[in-house]
């Protein structure tokens, strides 16, 4: 990380803000700082986190939520800032109804709230997200804009962890970064998502959703990531499509020429 590098800035209501650029490349280079974020879901943004994400030069948004998710919870820039917006689902048939909750839930639903069977039941989700179609439409147009917009890109979902987790990591892995620092930056969701200070919230709402209490562990794994989840997806992606790189070659379609601009407009 380049001195005086500011990771995590501070926003008022956006949880798991940070930049994922300025990591070393395994060729030598950097990723560029202030071109690459990832956040948490904006529909409590304030003014004030609006002016933030407009001073970070951010020109287009990727939203991995799906529709439901976006009609429940709309982001907060709506109407207030000109966004190019890529939004999961969008045009994809059936996208609403294929399920609405994020992973991370639909996992605590699954497993009874038993923290093991609630971070296999995640793992599980890992294997299948990289090839839903929702996702590979999103994840398509979010490289696509990519090798296109001159602009920052922020990229985020509910939490900002799994979803998002997984395409920046794919991110990562397109332009080489170094694999510990990948992980890195996947873990720091663990310190970014302000885990501690959201449980009083999200044990009351998954008490009011679900009809049960939650006690601190389950909610921490819930609202956690581990490094067996990315590993588990990389896995699945080998087992199906041969390699990572096969995988963004052939189900995302990123050809030598796409991924070449990439990493021409965001490695130095």
């Amino acid at each position: 990380m380049t001195p005086a590098f500011r990771r995590v800035p501070h926003y008022d209501a956006v949880n798991n803000f940070r930049d994922f650029g300025d990591w070393r490349t395994s060729g030598g280079g950097r990723v560029i700082a202030g071109k690459l974020f990832r956040s948490a879901h904006l529909h409590r943004a304030s003014l004030a986190d609006l002016a933030r994400i407009a001073a970070a030069g951010i020109t287009t948004i990727t939203d991995l939520r799906r529709p439901e998710e976006r009609q429940v919870r709309p982001g907060a820039w709506l109407g207030k800032l000109q966004l190019r917006m890529i939004n999961a689902g969008d045009d994809v048939e059936g996208s609403a109804s294929a399920g609405s909750e994020p992973p991370h839930l639909a996992a605590f639903r699954e497993s009874a709230s038993d923290v093991a069977a609630m971070r296999s039941a995640l793992g599980d989700h890992y294997e299948t997200i990289p090839y839903e179609t929702v996702h590979v439409a999103a994840f398509s147009e979010y490289f696509d804009a990519l090798a296109q917009d001159s602009g920052a890109m922020l990229v985020h979902c509910a939490a900002g962890k799994d979803r998002t987790g997984i395409l920046v990591w794919l991110t990562h892995r397109l332009l080489d970064v170094h694999p510990e620092d990948a992980m890195e930056d996947y873990l720091l969701s663990n310190e970014a998502g302000n885990i501690a200070e959201r449980l009083a919230y999200l044990r009351k709402s998954t008490g009011q959703i679900y009809g049960k209490e939650v006690d601190d562990e389950a909610l921490v794994a819930l609202l956690s990531v581990e490094p067996e989840y990315i590993r588990r997806c990389e896995a699945a992606l080998i087992a199906k499509s041969g390699s990572v790189q096969a995988y963004l070659t052939e189900v995302l379609g990123i050809d030598r020429a796409k991924a070449a601009r990439i990493k021409d407009r965001l490695i130095e």
